[in-house]
């Protein structure tokens, strides 16, 4: 047998289980949008490549990991013309596309979800179906037929504990469906009183494992993941097209529901029980889904939202507004991204914001402190409508790969200096120059041949260091735990328990430290 490793760095706040090469609409398993690696993007990027679809990219997020085991990113996406796109992530050329029934307005999900080793692309599509697609080949595995138009963008994990994934996705039929990876056979749906619009995300809020989706009856929904019963809903005045994010965001320990109404307003639900926390009204409908994130590094989570023009940043404790930022009469905001784009590792390090606007034809990146602006893209893209931050070239550094409308265009943005090993990162507070240091330093890698029957693990510390290494399989579930304790500085080895084929990963934690290497065994 032969065993791939390689470096994943995980991204956003973990809830439940260690995030996997699965990729989420909003990048996390919490649909934070907030994206960990760091990019080097401190002037106007450059266009790596460029693709020309059928159709406009208007909503749809990009999934992007190795979909098809070679060793390389690939991005997924879908499209308006009814296609599914994956492209190489580094020279834009088209692997394979699948036609569907209808317009595709769900962002796919890469995943294992049939336990057969290899990635499926699962995806939505407005011919009132859901897919799942070979990720190597494109072609076709399964469907299941809704009552209407697919465009949620759907979630997996095992909701229900029986040790294989679900696919979790809402309806135009006014339904939220848990079905079978393996098949796509419905294991349960749930019926609301409107549309759902919005994507799901799965966390646990409130029992065991919990669905938690809004709906165009004007309501936010934690389901059971087990047999979808509701756990508690929250009536909003207006649809709730928005897909909730799910974070500690006000540091009481406990997990709050962040979500956007078409009546206006940001709500920060208990998600325990459903209760409000907090709200703010913005000026218009609030459609995006929220990004949260420390934006300034005062150890303070702030909420990002786009309503109509304005981007708002929130306080995550008391909801009131830190800054606003207005793109213009032009300008129509959706999902927005938050990223260290810049890599100021020397400096402040404080987060960025992505801001696609849809009738502005500009990206724009505001500083996250403050909300002004560090560089602005116009003139090329045309009425740009999706973006998602990520390392597409396998270089270390993210990358932005942007959806458009009128060119019909899909664009891969990069630094003009192509920096490469760009890391993560870690916040304000831990980039002191002890624990810069400190952190530079640490290795945790590969130790020996990546084919070897028996993979080791190189760890070096620079100082005795107290970590945590444990295996995980690809549904996050513990496999091993490699070691736990202090080691004293200098090269530690360490060789992994793996006794079956799959997709694995050794995780290594200290406390300002996270990382992991992913290991496929065939």
């Amino acid at each position: 047998m032969g065993i791939i490793l390689s470096l994943f760095i995980f991204q956003g706040i973990p809830v439940t289980y260690a995030d996997t090469t699965w990729t989420m609409y909003g990048g996390t398993l919490e649909n934070t949008h907030f994206q960990k690696m760091v990019g080097a993007m401190e002037t106007i990027p450059h266009i790596m490549w460029s693709y020309v679809t059928g159709g406009l990219t208007e909503s749809q997020g990009v999934a992007v990991t190795d979909v098809d085991g070679d060793g390389k990113t690939e991005v997924v996406v879908g499209n308006n013309d009814g296609k599914v796109y994956c492209f190489s992530g580094e020279s834009g050329m088209l692997k394979w596309s699948y036609m569907t029934g209808g317009s595709v307005v769900s962002s796919p999900i890469i995943a294992d979800v049939d336990g057969d080793g290899n990635m499926e692309v699962i995806v939505g599509s407005n011919d009132n179906k859901i897919y799942s697609l070979n990720g190597a080949t494109g072609t076709f595995k399964w469907s299941c037929v809704t009552g209407g138009d697919v465009r949620s963008s759907p979630s997996v994990a095992d909701v229900d504990g029986d040790g294989d994934i679900e696919v979790i996705v809402g309806s135009n039929d006014n339904k939220v469906y848990c079905l079978n990876g393996m098949h796509g056979a419905v294991k349960w749906s749930y019926v609301t009183g409107g549309d759902v619009r919005s994507s799901p995300v799965v966390a646990k809020v409130y029992g065991y494992m919990d669905v938690v989706i809004g709906s165009d009856d004007n309501k936010v929904y934690c389901l059971n993941g087990m047999n979808g019963v509701v756990e508690w809903s929250y009536m909003t005045g207006g649809n709730v097209a928005s897909s909730p994010a799910i974070a500690d965001v006000d540091g009481d320990s406990q997990l709050e529901v962040v979500v956007g109404s078409d009546d206006n307003k940001v709500y920060c639900l208990n998600g325990g029980n459903g209760t409000v926390e907090w709200s703010y009204t913005t000026g218009n409908e609030v459609c995006s889904s929220p990004a949260v994130a420390d934006m300034n590094g005062d150890g303070v989570i702030e909420v990002i939202v786009g309503s109509d023009r304005y981007v708002y940043c929130l306080n995550g404790v008391t909801g009131a507004l830190e800054w606003n930022y207005d793109a213009g009469s032009g300008g129509s905001i959706r999902d927005i991204s938050v990223a260290d784009i810049d890599g100021d590792i020397s400096m402040e390090c404080y987060l960025e914001v992505l801001v696609p606007t849809n009738y502005a034809d500009t990206l724009i990146c505001l500083n996250g402190e403050d909300g002004s602006i560090l560089w602005r893209k116009g003139g090329v893209m045309n009425h740009v409508h999706s973006i998602t931050i990520a390392d597409i070239d396998d270089d270390g550094c993210v990358e932005l790969v942007v959806g458009t409308m009128d060119d019909y265009k899909i664009w891969a943005l990069d630094d003009i200096g192509n920096r490469s090993n760009c890391e993560c990162y870690y916040g304000v507070e831990e980039r002191s120059e002890k624990r810069k240091l400190r952190i530079e330093s640490l290795e945790f890698r590969v130790g020996g041949s990546t084919c070897s029957h028996s993979p080791s693990l190189y760890l070096f510390t620079p100082n005795a260091i107290s970590v945590d290494i444990k295996l995980y399989d690809i549904c996050g579930r513990l496999q091993q735990t490699i070691y736990k304790g202090v080691l004293t500085k200098g090269g530690h080895t360490f060789i992994p328990n793996i006794k079956n084929s799959g997709i694995y990963f050794a995780v290594i934690q200290s406390h300002n430290f996270k990382k992991s290497l992913k290991i496929i065994r065939f």
